[in-house]
């Protein structure tokens, strides 16, 4: 069934980064760990990272979907706010769905045996005592993963310690949608292998209709946290202008910047998109937040 939509739906589960950070101060970004959902007009569905926004999105997967119908479960990186949310994913442990867990930064090899670790004793109950109906493998040959006809994934390099990935999602018409919730730009560091690297990445987003990028910091908190893996907000709006992107979502929000600061911060980077004569829009992605493509 054809979404309602022009392209694609956008749906945020999980915005945080770095740990669970429930509270007062979180309640209207949330406070859950990076996940996201792309459903494409054509019904084809994509799940980013599997942070404790899984479980949420889990609660509320269809109950109808047919049997046999294969649920993606796409990973940027095996850090623990981008994976915890695996041993609490309804669909998972219902026996009725089958699961697809995918990682960009490992083979299937090392991918299988990480997710054997995180769903066993004495972290959880064996995998095998949860479903028979789980496929372990990493992305194909070039980072390109097929998810239907008119639905590809492509895993491209993210600079962040211990390796990850930015995905970028495309539909029959070109990308719609780019993922990056862990990603250090280091836009004043002009040595040629990251400028390189950095031209390379946005020549590959260019044009991206919404760009989820790392906001981790601010570009007065950078110095302290260089090759942290993580980007500031200002940095991000930079690159989101260098890819012509048409939205930029702050994610990756950090565990303790409040409702009201990150309130701030989007209000400063859409300033900053203003005075460069940019068309991009700002917001903060939010747990919770939908947005049509």
């Amino acid at each position: 069934m054809r979404l309602n939509v022009a392209r694609a739906r956008l749906s945020c589960w999980g915005t945080r980064g770095t740990f669970p950070s429930p509270g007062t101060h979180t309640v209207r970004y949330g406070g859950h760990t990076s996940c996201v959902d792309v459903a494409l007009a054509d019904g084809t569905r994509a799940i980013l990272d599997a942070g404790t926004g899984l479980r949420v999105l889990g609660q509320r997967w269809p109950a109808g979907t047919e049997a046999g119908a294969v649920i993606p479960v796409l990973l940027t990186h095996r850090h623990s706010d981008h994976v915890i949310g695996l041993s609490h994913f309804a669909p998972l442990i219902s026996r009725t769905h089958a699961v697809r867990i995918a990682c960009a930064d490992v083979d299937d090899e090392a991918l299988r045996s990480f997710i054997h670790q995180q769903l066993s004793a004495p972290l959880f109950p064996t995998l095998e005592g949860i479903t028979d109906a789980v496929t372990i493998a990493s992305f194909g040959a070039g980072g390109q993963l097929a998810l239907g006809p008119f639905c590809h994934v492509q895993a491209l390099p993210a600079r962040h310690p211990g390796g990850a990935a930015v995905l970028r999602v495309h539909d029959e018409h070109g990308p719609v949608v780019a993922f990056a919730p862990d990603n250090e730009l280091s836009m004043t560091n002009d040595s040629p292998e990251v400028v390189e690297w950095r031209e390379s990445l946005e020549l590959a987003l260019r044009g991206v209709p919404v760009l989820l990028h790392d906001a981790t910091f601010t570009n007065e908190e950078l110095d302290a946290h260089r090759g942290w893996g993580h980007s500031s907000v200002e940095e991000a709006t930079e690159f989101a202008m260098r890819c012509d992107a048409g939205t930029l979502m702050l994610t990756h929000h950090h565990p303790d910047r409040s409702d009201d600061e990150i309130d701030k911060l989007a209000e400063r980077c859409q300033e900053i998109a203003i005075r460069a004569g940019s068309s991009l829009r700002v917001v903060a992605a939010a747990d919770g937040m939908v947005l049509d493509i």
